[in-house]
């Protein structure tokens, strides 16, 4: 999930990816900041589809973003489902200096990186949202692919999923 900020009551979505393990992402994006409520709806359809969510920092960030946002709308909130939250799941797991998904992926070694963004892009995304919503849907896909390497470097590590 990408956003104008941290707050749902402030800010907006500007694009959401999911990624089912093994296939390729797909993204749900706004036309414009600040009109999220077709993309929210979407995400929260899409999100029913499946029994089990894998996120990175998803329980702090992501579902209660998505949530808050449905809420302005007017929407219910995202039903539970299973959701493995790996931030959470390797926490007390790994001895790294730092928990970020960027660190870890490259403490790891895997190909997949954490793509980083621009100040300059981050501060005129709401200015000029069609020629940064590509980097910024980019971005999305590259985290979710950087999350199924992270597990499946790690997954063992989760001891109440099988495989």
């Amino acid at each position: 999930l990408e956003a104008t900020g941290l707050k749902g009551d402030y800010n907006s979505i500007l694009c959401i990816s999911l990624k089912p393990y093994g296939k390729k992402p797909y993204t749900f994006a706004v036309e414009k900041p600040g009109h999220d409520k077709k993309v929210v709806k979407a995400v929260a359809e899409e999100l029913r589809k499946y029994d089990i969510w894998m996120t990175y920092y998803g329980k702090g960030f992501d579902v209660p973003m998505i949530n808050t946002r449905l809420l302005r709308w007017g929407e219910l909130p995202l039903e539970k489902r299973h959701h493995i939250d790996m931030y959470y799941a390797l926490k007390s797991k790994l001895l790294t200096a730092r928990k970020s998904q960027a660190h870890i992926l490259d403490w790891l070694g895997t190909p997949q990186r954490k793509m980083s963004v621009s100040a300059s892009v981050w501060s005129e995304i709401i200015a000029d949202p069609a020629q940064h919503m590509p980097q910024m849907i980019k971005r999305c896909e590259s985290d979710c692919a950087g999350l199924e390497a992270m597990y499946s470097r790690t997954r063992h590590l989760i001891a109440d999923i099988t495989r």
